[in-house]
């Protein structure tokens, strides 16, 4: 998962764990509004159900002090008195459309105001509360009874008392409905477009509402009136119903019983309505909340891409960088953590690019002084390696010109040995100066040496050998800089290798005059081992037939001469063989199996010894140094020599192998043998023997001989294998 997706998830579960106990405080409080909004609806039926129970309350009194007013007329007779009472006070009764007076218990009228209209005769159906008005000496009101005339009405009932305390008779107050005063009650409540309000009887009779499609009927809501009825306590509930169309409908209603009358007052709306501006605020909520949330999301998603770009900007240099790509700049600006993160990247960029390139530099260099130290190493020219050294002298530090002067035996004077540059540069010759001049003496250690154009910046190292300043080495440029301590420490390092190519090519010297010297040696062995002795002999065997041919001896003669004929021929054999072993040599371009492969077969054939070289392996491997070989070739040389002369062999082996990490080289033949031990000092082979054995101690090894009469002979080097070549692995120069 990306960063980006990471924070954004984190920012939606924050968002979530933020906005999730506000949700439940919005639906909590919506829920309080509800129950606000239900509570309300069943304060105001309360309330205007108290209203209605005061307004009827009202009538009732005025029914109980009508009756009161009307009980001594009634008591002494005089019914124009009781008929004249009730004119003069019903039209205060503005609750009831008629008074009537019954004065027994019997129910029938006696006195009615107004006279005649529907309420002439009473109903049988208001009966039931006049009875029990009479029985029970309290006031009370009917049901929906119907007139004679078919009047809808109700009817309340006030007992009037006698002097015995029972009911004398009914004052009776004639509700004809609907009624402007009950009607003015329930229109007062309707609320919104589906509002609606009714006053209900005790079976459920609508008396009076605000629908007039609802009087006089059971209602929409029968059901919840009857339960509510039945519990007779107010509340507030859905109620399932249709509407006039015969469609269901839902209705909130709110139910408040009277107390005054066996009624109830029902106050609805339907349930859309009702909830309606809680459930729109509800949905307001929700979509303001989704809202928000995706505004800060879409923040949130815009500001993470601000912040994700330059982090994978940053993540994509940072994997170039990873990849030695330091050339391409970040670019990453802001004013954030971000912005500095990227400045302390570009920072590190240009640092590691700075490093880069000195580590380059100082590679050049390296691989100038490596290149250079191979040169040395491989013995080239002086003089060509010097004049290597100066031009990557000028090279590497920058320079217009390098110079190296060396100084002569005395040390005294120098001279230029090598220049890379124009040649005026310098001042003109003779290039002999001092090493160190004076104020006004050209000198090569403070690059006086340089005309004033090529001296603006100088450097100069000098050839130490020995603890003895040999030369200098001194570059110089046009522009003026200050030279970094690496520059002259690569100076120095390149000074010291031009005086190990200047020692070097000394050393080089001594050793070829030492290895001329040695060479002289050998010969002068050769010469006296075979050349010298023979010549002695001759001289004898010369002198031996002079005597013999004065005495006329000639027979005796005759054989002197053939023995000084072989030994011309012997003479002859080993001038040839050593002009063979003169010419055969090794080096680098003629490594040592090859070379004494080509001596075998020439030996062979020049000594008449069938001689043999065996490698066992594959004979690329045996490769050594050049001293090595050389040192080794004239031991077998030697070994072979000591094999035609002395050996009477007819054939012979030159074995090449590796045994237990060592070099096995052995000379053998099947010749007579001899027995070591008793070889005198200075005869031969011991001579020749001490030779080989020097030979092969010069080279780390060691020498043996095993021979006894009749079973030939074998000489043996071993050598040292240098580390990791002694397995099949291919040596160095192979």
């Amino acid at each position: 998962m990306t960063l980006r997706r990471r924070i954004m998830l984190l920012v939606t579960v924050g968002l979530i764990a933020a906005t999730a106990p506000l949700g439940v405080m919005g639906v909590g409080m919506l829920r309080a509004a509800t129950g606000r909004i239900l509570e309300e609806r069943l304060a105001v039926a309360r309330s205007t159900a108290g209203h209605l129970d005061d307004r009827l309350t009202q009538g009732l009194r005025q029914l109980d002090q009508l009756g009161r007013m009307v009980a001594p007329h009634w008591a002494r007779g005089d019914l124009d008195g009781v008929r004249r009472t009730l004119a003069s006070t019903a039209p205060a009764l503005d609750l009831f459309s008629a008074v009537v007076f019954i004065p027994d218990r019997r129910r029938a009228l006696g006195v009615s105001v107004p006279t005649g209209g529907p309420w002439a005769e009473l109903p049988a159906a208001a009966g039931e509360v006049i009875r029990q008005a009479l029985a029970h000496g309290r006031p009370g009101i009917s049901r929906l009874v119907r007139t004679t005339g078919g009047a809808p009405a109700v009817i309340a009932a006030v007992p009037i008392p006698g002097p015995t305390g029972l009911p004398t008779g009914i004052v009776g107050g004639v509700i004809l409905l609907p009624s402007p005063v009950l009607q003015a009650f329930v229109e007062r409540l309707t609320v919104g477009a589906t509002g609606h309000a009714a006053i209900v009887g005790e079976d459920g009779t609508v008396l009076a509402s605000s629908e007039p499609d609802e009087l006089f009927s059971r209602g929409e809501h029968p059901g919840f009136a009857s339960r509510m009825i039945a519990a007779h306590r107010a509340g507030v509930g859905l109620a399932e119903g249709t509407d006039p169309a015969g469609r269901p409908e839902r209705h909130v209603m709110a139910f408040a019983p009277l107390s005054a009358a066996p009624w109830a007052l029902m106050v609805g709306q339907d349930e859309a309505e009702t909830y309606g501006p809680i459930r729109r605020l509800r949905v307001r909520v929700v979509l303001f909340g989704l809202a928000v949330l995706a505004a800060a999301l879409l923040f949130a998603w815009l500001d993470t891409g601000a912040v994700a770009s330059p982090l994978r900007a940053l993540k994509e240099a940072a994997e170039q960088i990873a990849g030695g790509d330091l050339g391409r700049q970040i670019a990453v600006r802001r004013s954030d953590e971000v912005g500095a993160l990227a400045d302390s990247f570009e920072t590190m960029r240009e640092r590691l690019l700075a490093s880069l390139e000195e580590i380059r530099r100082r590679a050049r260099a390296s691989q100038s002084l490596y290149e250079i130290g191979k040169e040395v190493l491989s013995q080239q020219d002086r003089d060509a390696v010097l004049q290597s050294i100066v031009q990557r002298a000028a090279v590497l530090l920058t320079a217009d010109v390098a110079v190296l002067c060396l100084a002569d035996e005395a040390g005294a004077t120098a001279r230029v040995a090598a220049l890379a540059g124009p040649a005026d540069a310098v001042f003109a010759g003779p290039h002999v100066f001092p090493l160190r001049g004076g104020e006004t003496a050209t000198a090569c250690l403070d690059c006086t040496v340089l005309d004033a154009r090529h001296r603006a910046t100088h450097l100069a190292a000098p050839l130490t050998i020995g603890g003895r300043a040999e030369g200098a080495l001194c570059v110089g440029a046009r522009q003026a800089r200050q030279f970094s301590p690496e520059e002259e420490e690569l100076l120095s390092g390149l000074a010291n290798l031009a005086a190990i190519a200047v020692e070097n090519a000394r050393l080089q010297e001594r050793v070829q005059s030492l290895a001329v010297l040695e060479e002289r040696e050998r010969i002068a062995r050769e010469i006296h081992d075979s050349v010298g002795q023979v010549l002695g002999y001759v001289n004898t065997k010369a002198q031996a037939v002079k005597v013999l041919l004065e005495a006329g001896r000639s027979a005796e003669a005759r054989v002197q001469l053939a023995q000084l004929e072989q030994a011309a021929r012997d003479v002859y054999a080993d001038l040839r063989e050593a002009i063979l072993g003169l010419r055969t040599d090794t080096g680098p371009q003629r490594r040592l199996i090859p070379v004494l492969r080509e001596y075998v077969r020439r030996y062979s054939e020049l000594s008449g010894v069938q001689t043999e070289l065996i490698t066992e392996g594959d004979p690329a491997h045996y490769v050594f140094s050049p001293t090595t070989e050389l040192h080794l070739l004239r031991i077998i040389q030697e070994a072979l020599t000591n094999v035609r002369k002395h050996a009477v062999a007819r054939r012979a082996w030159v074995r090449f192998a590796r045994e237990d990490g060592a070099l096995v080289v052995s000379i053998r033949d099947d010749g007579q043998g001899f027995d070591p031990a008793r070889v005198q000092p200075g005869a031969w082979p011991r001579f020749g023997l001490q030779t080989m054995r020097e030979r092969a101690e010069a080279v780390s090894g060691t020498f043996a001989v095993r021979s006894a009469g009749g079973s030939g002979t074998e000489v043996e080097v071993r050598l040292p294998l240098p580390h990791g070549r002694s397995g099949d692995a291919r040596p160095a120069g192979g």
